[in-house]
């Protein structure tokens, strides 16, 4: 028996609902995606569990039992984004690039040898769950014993922005725009693109990529640990004849994907690879249940905002850090 002509086009990786007929005459949904078709049935896979990757449920559907089909996106839908407090989107965000984290209430102490202010700042969001001039003092002297700058990471405008102002602290670096959106609307119909390598383990090529991109003077290994660390994460890329040229790494937790350090080689700009890398990213985390998508990106880079607005992008909120007075 053929395949019902909407599963005819059906290709591997894309996610279907197909209605199948019961023994007992009624009939069950099944969403998934699309392992194969052929003439006798469809074998679908369900979601992948983040932590052990491996689906959830799959199933064989006799095409003779199917009542209806149809495609459905690639992946959930959700509400607006811009539901989610800038609170709890940070507190999500936090878990993609970290080394060591030390807990003070609702705040992060974190450090990572001084490589990259996110991983070497503390997250001041929510209740520190002591006085604030206490915990403004425990920042400076966690920062001390880990000898990095003491930096306090806050929404700008938030209650612990001007609380942290009123004690004299003052900004410093740029600020940082988190954009954010549905990860249905930027995957929309572009299904996994062959070109582009997505896994969960740090290979060589990539993290030459990322190196030649940010070369720093950081303890080699403090930097694996903050690229390789807090699964679930994975790494996209693209390679030509034989050189990685364009990179990207990707993040889950709470229902967004994180998408971070996306490079592409001068050579290799204006082709589109870092939206592709992205997207690569996007059916990885949708496969595990992922309904948002944000990147962060300094609020000075017009061209990356131009950029990232075409795909959809909007602004969610800003960050900024924030320095003690000197002493």
């Amino acid at each position: 028996m053929p395949p019902p002509p909407s599963l005819r086009s059906a290709r591997p990786s894309e996610r279907w609902v197909v209605r199948a007929r019961q023994p007992d005459g009624s009939a069950t949904d099944h969403v998934g995606w699309v392992v194969a078709v052929d003439d006798e049935a469809v074998r679908l896979d369900g979601s992948v569990d983040p932590v052990s990757g491996v689906a959830t449920a799959s199933w064989r559907v006799p095409l003779a039992d199917v009542v209806v089909a149809r495609q459905a996106p690639p992946a959930r839908g959700g509400p607006d984004p811009a539901r989610t407090p800038a609170a709890a989107l940070e507190h999500a965000s936090a878990e993609a690039w970290a080394v060591d984290v030390e807990p003070l209430g609702d705040w992060l102490l974190r450090s990572a040898s001084g490589f990259t202010g996110r991983a070497n700042s503390c997250l001041a969001v929510g209740d520190p769950g002591v006085p604030l001039p206490e915990a403004a003092a425990r920042v400076e002297a966690y920062a001390a014993a880990h000898r990095i700058a003491p930096l306090a990471q806050v929404v700008t405008g938030s209650t612990e922005d001007a609380a942290l102002q009123d004690l004299g602290w003052g900004e410093t670096y740029v600020a940082t725009d988190v954009l954010a959106m549905r990860l249905a609307d930027l995957l929309g119909d572009h299904g996994p693109q062959p070109t582009v390598r997505v896994g969960e383990e740090l290979d060589p090529g990539w993290r030459a990529a990322f190196d030649a991109y940010r070369p720093n003077d950081a303890d080699p290994a403090v930097v694996t640990r903050l690229l390789d660390g807090r699964r679930p994460r994975a790494f996209g890329s693209v390679e030509r004849d034989g050189e990685v040229v364009a990179v990207g790494r990707g993040h889950l937790a709470r229902g967004w994907l994180g998408v971070a350090a996306l490079w592409t080689h001068p050579d290799q700009r204006r082709q589109g690879l870092a939206t592709a890398v992205m997207r690569g990213l996007g059916h990885w985390a949708a496969r595990r249940d992922a309904r948002w998508v944000y990147l962060q990106v300094d609020a000075r880079n017009e061209a990356a905002h131009a950029a990232y607005e075409r795909l959809g992008f909007r602004l969610h909120h800003r960050y900024r850090y924030l320095a003690p007075p000197e002493r």
